[in-house]
């Protein structure tokens, strides 16, 4: 008898070691010290949701953003923060973009721009020259591609480009196609001149998720799977390139309760966006061989401030999920508030780095765009 409660209380051990290994986590985002500020000009009013980084064929780094107000496409040097020229997207004529919806650029033989005025993506050169237009189209199930689509870097979808084929995310509309029907993603082939719908649909939510009536995802891809993730979702989208094979990966914070809670439609709707808990972008680190997800707890703002356009400077609260290869988290950091701006970063082989820009009301100026370094470092949060 003895010896069966020895092992018994042996065993309880183990298990609360187990639990406890499970739920502790060995990773933390640091903050480095290390800022990086890029001055705006007098013609540019903040706004960070077209921004990229990339090299050249020397290995130069550039930060590069869309003042879409002024159909301007600026460059800096990312290493001085110095900053080098403009492009300046034409209005009308033979490489009219009109105004511009949105940017993404993979490198100067790479740069693409939306337009209202035209239902597909825009490829410019650095003369602001029109190279090729890539139409949206209509796939061979009668599937209307939709114009809405903005290549946006919050909610990061930028398009993806494999094999001359263009990858491109597809807002749910039930006004213009079943929304349980319409599919994420739709592939471009820029040479056939075709497009399709992937068979991965917003069928992939629950009903409880749908019932949220928020349907915005983030989308990456990591060099072999897609992976999406729902602001509404616990869990994240992996699918495979072809998106016939998917998978729901939950991936919770510990600092989020239910995120799928429906949102008011109200004169407090814009604050209440900023309030109600939700999950946001996803975006992985080649780096490091993680993936960093934005969690945003429910918190409370000032009922004395107009919130209407206040979004562009991102949340107040916020956590970053840290996840390992497998998809495993392996820590979350919680970041203090009302500093930083969650909705633009980017990551760099020095580490990740995130906006300091929060709301403006705060006393920030506009005329810089500042970033703070965080390093991936080991040990328990």
């Amino acid at each position: 008898m003895k010896n069966l409660l020895s092992l018994l209380f042996f065993c309880f051990l183990i298990s609360c070691k187990n639990e406890k290994s499970s739920n502790s986590y060995s990773y933390n985002l640091e903050a480095s010290g290390t800022i990086k500020s890029f001055t705006l000009d007098s013609d540019v009013r903040y706004n960070g949701f077209y921004l990229y980084t990339f090299s050249d064929d020397n290995g130069k780094e550039y930060l590069s953003f869309l003042n879409y107000r002024t159909n301007q496409i600026l460059f800096y040097d990312f290493k001085t923060n110095e900053f080098l020229f403009k492009l300046n997207l034409a209005t009308e004529g033979p490489n009219g973009i009109v105004q511009p919806t949105g940017f993404y650029i993979e490198d100067f033989d790479n740069i693409y721009v939306s337009s209202y005025a035209y239902s597909g993506l825009i490829k410019v050169d650095t003369t602001c020259r029109i190279i090729q237009k890539v139409p949206y189209g209509i796939t061979s199930k009668g599937y209307k591609v939709l114009p809405s689509y903005n290549p946006a870097s919050h909610p990061y979808i930028a398009p993806v480009v494999i094999d001359e084929k263009i990858y491109i995310t597809q807002s749910a509309v039930d006004r213009f196609h079943p929304i349980t029907d319409t599919p994420l993603s739709v592939v471009i082939d820029t040479i056939q001149k075709n497009c399709e719908g992937l068979p991965l649909t917003y069928s992939i939510l629950t009903e409880k998720e749908l019932q949220a009536k928020d349907t915005r995802f983030s989308r990456i891809f990591n060099g072999e799977e897609f992976i999406y993730s729902f602001y509404v979702s616990e869990d994240i989208v992996v699918a495979s390139v072809g998106h016939s094979d998917a998978k729901r990966v939950k991936v919770k914070s510990k600092y989020l309760d239910s995120p799928a809670e429906e949102q008011e439609v109200s004169e407090k709707g814009p604050q209440l966006n900023l309030e109600i808990a939700r999950y946001g972008d996803l975006i992985y680190d080649p780096y490091r061989d993680v993936y960093y997800r934005f969690a945003y707890p429910k918190t409370t703002l000032e009922d004395n401030i107009r919130w209407w356009g206040k979004s562009v400077y991102g949340r107040k609260k916020f956590s970053v999920i840290i996840l390992d290869k497998e998809f495993k988290i392996i820590g979350e950091t919680l970041f203090p508030e009302s500093i930083y701006n969650s909705y633009v970063f980017f990551v760099h082989k020095d580490g990740l780095y995130i906006s300091r820009d929060y709301q403006m009301i705060y006393g920030q100026s506009e005329d810089y765009m500042t970033f703070e370094l965080f390093n991936l470092v080991k040990g328990n949060v």
